[in-house]
């Protein structure tokens, strides 16, 4: 009986170290091995309202922002460009909405009104529009503190007026009055034009607007306006973008005879101006672009985020050199000359990128 007992008691210290030795077993169970959660998928649709230059490099920069911020290949990006023939804006923005993207970038002032039209649940980042206030047609008793309280943010296309005046302080020392040339039917001249006016008014600078009522304005009509605001004015500013465009050839040649410097509020309308601002559009495609990783990832709604303006790292001021030599004009080295500055730059060269020093 006794050697009996001792048998079961080896027995159960058997049993013990069997079962504290398998509890100490660091091997994982290949059989029962929980795999981790997939990366949620993101699809963002970009709604383009036509094709153009400035358009395409606020494309480049906003696909470069989602390649730098969406690391882990977790996003796909459909581009649509209305052409008003197999597409426009508004079946772009049906088809998005259809297949549940998760986002909508649009470039330019129709793609964003369609789209807004068609929903209010997705959120939108937009871009190529100057004046979002009207656009959206938001009313507000005080300033705007530039949130549209909507599914919608984005990036302004329009000039950055602060560093426009600076310029035009530095081209024009003796500045005392700004001759303002539009026509009254380009609704982002008035835009840029009031802007200009308050920052003039603050100043102590006296200015006056010199109404084209169309760009179609015989040039005999268009040479009398231009003189009488030479006449008038230290300085003449044309607006950005605007329809005066057709008529820059006789505004040069006008102030050259009056010896009025000239201000262009973007590099078109400054090929043929004294001075001129250039801002890089693939700036504000990247910008729009961080947005966009914004919402998608950390949650941001967009109608808490204000409407960005342009970068002021990503602005250029020019000078046009025949322009600038016929009026016996020197100039910094903070400004380059228009042509040759056009002709070498690379897009997107003055925008510091997201996640470069892993690349």
């Amino acid at each position: 009986m006794q050697i009996k007992k001792i048998s079961i008691t080896l027995l159960m210290i058997l049993c013990l170290i069997l079962t504290l030795s398998a509890c100490g077993n660091t091997e994982p169970n290949t059989n029962n091995t929980t795999k981790p959660a997939g990366l949620p998928k993101y699809s963002i649709g970009v709604s383009m309202s036509y094709e153009n230059e400035f358009y395409r490099q606020l494309l480049q920069g906003f696909n470069d922002a989602i390649s730098d911020n969406f690391t882990d290949n977790n996003v796909t990006v459909n581009t649509l460009v209305a052409d008003n023939i197999n597409s426009t804006s508004d079946t772009i923005a049906d088809n998005f909405i259809a297949s549940n993207t998760s986002l909508i970038f649009t470039i330019g002032e129709g793609a964003l009104v369609s789209t807004h039209n068609k929903t209010g649940d997705i959120p939108i980042v937009a871009s190529g529009v100057m004046d979002y206030q009207r656009v959206l047609n938001i009313t507000s008793d005080k300033e705007w503190d530039k949130t549209t309280k909507m599914n919608i943010t984005g990036v302004s296309c329009a000039p950055n007026i602060s560093d426009v005046l600076s310029m035009m302080i530095e081209a024009t020392p003796n500045i005392e009055s700004v001759g303002i040339l539009y026509c009254p039917n380009d609704l982002d001249s008035a835009y840029q034009n009031h802007i200009l006016e308050q920052y003039l008014d603050e100043a102590g600078i006296k200015w006056k607007e010199y109404e084209f009522y169309s760009a179609d304005i015989s040039n005999f009509a268009a040479s009398e306006i231009i003189s009488y605001a030479c006449a008038e004015s230290s300085v003449l500013f044309i607006p950005a973008e605007s329809s005066l465009i057709s008529k820059m050839d006789i505004i040069k040649q006008e102030a050259l005879i009056h010896n009025t410097p000239t201000v262009g509020g973007d590099e078109y309308i400054g090929a043929n101006t004294l001075v001129s601002i250039y801002h890089d559009p693939y700036d504000a495609g990247y910008q729009a672009g961080e947005m966009a990783y914004e919402i998608l990832v950390t949650n941001q709604k967009p109608g808490n985020m204000a409407i960005a303006d342009n970068t002021y790292t990503a602005e250029q001021k020019l000078y046009t050199g025949d322009i600038s030599n016929a009026m016996g004009y020197t100039f910094p080295k903070s400004f380059r000359e228009l042509s040759e500055f056009l002709s070498t730059y690379k897009i997107g060269s003055k925008t510091e990128r997201d996640n470069q020093e892993q690349k």
